[in-house]
């Protein structure tokens, strides 16, 4: 398979996780409780995984050091987001259940690791946003809306504007990458 197929079904579930995350921030506003909202959610954030490979592999040849120090924080604050979002999901109702005083006071130590990891999820995206603008091989615009949406989120009102925002970015640059057939060739320049 060349490497412009594989970019291709990469790119292909970027526009599926994005969307999911739309249709999630949808749901969220319409029923805020809802739990197949968290589902579509972690849906979404584990299809990040792959856009992040494809944006790495048609950088590599050129981004350096930045573009692998990039990508590794990139994948790991994904990761880490992926694990507290799992969480959320199906460990919280549980244990809101078996154990309400433990959700309504997590200890500092859990809250700690979800900041942290939020953090590292945002300083990647951020990089990776830099790395899109600077390198011009997909819309710089696009990469500055990646710089932009992590950004947005430590504005107290900007959380209601950055993941949709955050979604949006996703889904232009995979439908970017969708839509490329130079792709093998730019791993040669």
């Amino acid at each position: 398979m060349t490497s412009s197929r594989v970019i291709k079904w990469l790119a292909g579930f970027g526009i599926v996780g994005a969307l999911l995350t739309i249709v999630m921030i949808i749901l969220m506003f319409i029923s805020p409780d809802g739990s197949f909202g968290k589902y579509l959610d972690l849906a979404g954030t584990l299809f990040l995984i792959f856009v992040i490979i494809a944006i790495y592999h048609i950088h590599m040849k050129n981004s350096g050091t930045f573009g692998l120090v990039s990508f590794i924080i990139c994948i790991i604050g994904t990761g880490l987001v992926i694990g507290v979002k799992w969480v959320h999901t199906f460990v919280v109702p549980a244990l809101s259940v078996h154990a309400p005083e433990f959700v309504d006071q997590p200890p500092s130590l859990i809250i700690g690791g979800q900041m942290g990891s939020f953090a590292i999820f945002m300083i990647g995206w951020v990089l990776i946003g830099i790395l899109v603008a600077k390198k011009g091989y997909l819309s710089k615009i696009s990469g500055i809306l990646l710089i932009i949406a992590p950004i947005l989120d430590f504005i107290p009102i900007g959380y209601y504007v950055a993941q949709p925002l955050f979604a949006i970015a996703i889904l232009w640059i995979s439908f970017q990458l969708f839509k490329r057939n130079d792709i093998d060739n730019t791993q040669e320049t």
